[in-house]
C-alpha cells in the first residue's frame, strides 16, 4: 500500500488551485481525498477538485499495459458534471473511481461528498503522458 502523505507530491498544482489537502484511499481503481477551498465552491471548482482526485488513482495494470509511468502527467480533455445540492461549506470529500481506458485515454468518475451527502458528481476524460511521449 503507498504512503498516503508521499502521494501529495504527485500532486503538480500549487496554492491557491491545490485543492486536494489529504489522501484518504488511495487503490488500484478507487480513490477518496479531503479537499477544501477558501469560499464555498462552484460547481466548476469541485470539478477540478474531482480531476485532482483521479492523480491519485493506482491503475497499476491500466498503465504498464500501455506503456505509461506510474507518475505519468495527464491533460484534462472534458469535464460533465452535475449538482445534486449546493453547499455553502468549504471541506468535502472526494471519491474517484476508474471507469475505463483505451491506451492512454481514460474516463474517471468522481462524487463529492458533504458527510453522507452527495453534492455533486461528474465524469472526466484525460490522456495520460507515455513513456518518452510529450503531451
Amino acid at each position: 500500500m503507498p504512503d498516503l502523505d508521499e502521494l501529495m507530491t504527485y500532486l503538480p498544482h500549487k496554492e491557491p488551485v491545490a485543492f486536494v489537502k489529504k489522501v484518504l484511499v488511495s487503490e488500484e481503481h478507487n480513490c477518496r481525498v479531503s479537499v477544501s477551498f477558501e469560499t464555498a465552491p462552484t460547481l466548476s471548482m469541485l470539478s477540478e477538485a474531482g480531476a485532482q482526485a483521479s492523480i491519485f488513482l493506482l491503475l497499476t495494470e491500466e498503465k504498464a499495459a500501455a506503456n505509461i509511468p506510474p507518475r505519468a502527467m495527464g491533460m484534462l480533455l472534458s469535464v460533465k458534471s452535475k449538482w445534486h445540492q449546493k453547499s455553502e461549506k468549504t471541506v468535502f470529500e472526494i471519491e474517484s473511481r476508474y471507469i475505463s481506458n483505451l491506451e492512454n485515454f481514460f474516463m474517471v468518475s468522481f462524487r463529492v461528498f458533504d458527510g453522507e451527502s452527495l453534492i455533486a458528481e461528474g465524469q472526466l476524460s484525460v490522456v495520460l503522458q507515455k513513456e518518452g511521449d510529450t503531451l
